[in-house]
């Protein structure tokens, strides 16, 4: 059975949906995409998902020819008939199809497709024991604050994590942490949980806002700063947050464990009280 998607208006199976060789989306990565994560059929922080998508489009001045209500209204009907409880809901959106010119053609109209597949939530393991991650450059346009769907750096970056049998590449611009290949990087210090300030250089990850609202409700101090790689390496622990990851501690970096717990082999008590309020925040969903 094939997954779902909106397309253009209609709902279909995924691999029926047909593309034209002429979207700008594919001749030149002109658009923007959101992912949301579904559990027990409920989308997870559906309005600020939906607010940074419409961020996105503004940004890249992309009129979507659809408001907010209707693409929540699609979303919500396809979340209903999929059969999958916990789903990711992707949602692109191109400047549609016209002929090849860098310039915006006139008189178009957009490409709206919408899937949803099976969420499959991180392994206990991996909850457990942690993931490893290796530093690289951050070879990304300075507009990453747009969630554009040309990632083609990104990719690079999380393959050779792959080819090293790590989780994530860390993205380094000159010597500061931007963010993961896909994922916002947090460093803890003596108790406080820190990531890097919002700028154009990194996405302003939805779970940002989630985990400073934890902080506050734990008692953690929390603070935006920029962080250099030696504070990264140096951290008591090391976070990833991601739409489909959730929450992740890192305990190795370039082959270097992090942190005193992750040398007994545990990821660190912030991670753990963090990771529980997180999971409480789904369970109330």
């Amino acid at each position: 059975m094939d997954d779902l998607a909106y397309f253009n208006g209609k709902f279909m199976p995924v691999n029926d949906v047909k593309i034209s060789p002429l979207d700008r989306g594919f001749l030149f990565a002109d658009g923007v995409y959101e992912v949301v994560p579904v559990y027990n059929r409920k989308p997870f922080f559906f309005n600020e998902h939906l607010d940074r998508l419409y961020r996105s489009l503004k940004k890249i001045r992309l009129d979507p020819c659809i408001n907010k209500e209707e693409i929540r209204s699609c979303i919500e009907e396809l979340i209903i008939q999929t059969r999958y409880s916990h789903q990711i809901i992707y949602v692109q959106i191109t400047r549609g199809v016209g002929y090849r010119n860098h310039a915006f053609p006139k008189n178009i109209s957009p490409t709206i497709f919408i899937m949803s597949s099976e969420l499959i939530r991180p392994t206990d393991q991996m909850v457990s024991n942690g993931v490893d991650a290796i530093t690289t450059n951050d070879n990304r346009w300075k507009s990453c604050d747009i969630k554009s769907i040309s990632l083609l750096p990104n990719v690079l970056a999380r393959e050779e994590a792959i080819a090293l049998n790590c989780h994530e590449a860390i993205l380094v611009d000159n010597g500061m942490v931007t963010e993961g290949a896909a994922s916002t990087i947090w460093v803890v210090k003596q108790g406080g949980v820190f990531c890097p300030e919002a700028c154009n250089n990194l996405l302003e990850g939805v779970r940002i806002k989630i985990i400073e609202k934890l902080c506050l409700d734990l008692e953690i101090f929390f603070k935006r700063k920029n962080i250099m790689v030696s504070e990264l390496m140096n951290a008591d622990e090391i976070l990833l947050t991601s739409a489909t990851k959730e929450i992740l501690p890192i305990i190795s970096v370039n082959g270097k464990k992090i942190g005193i717990k992750n040398l007994e082999g545990k990821p660190g008590n912030i991670f753990q009280k963090l990771r529980q309020g997180y999971t409480d925040l789904i369970l109330c969903n």
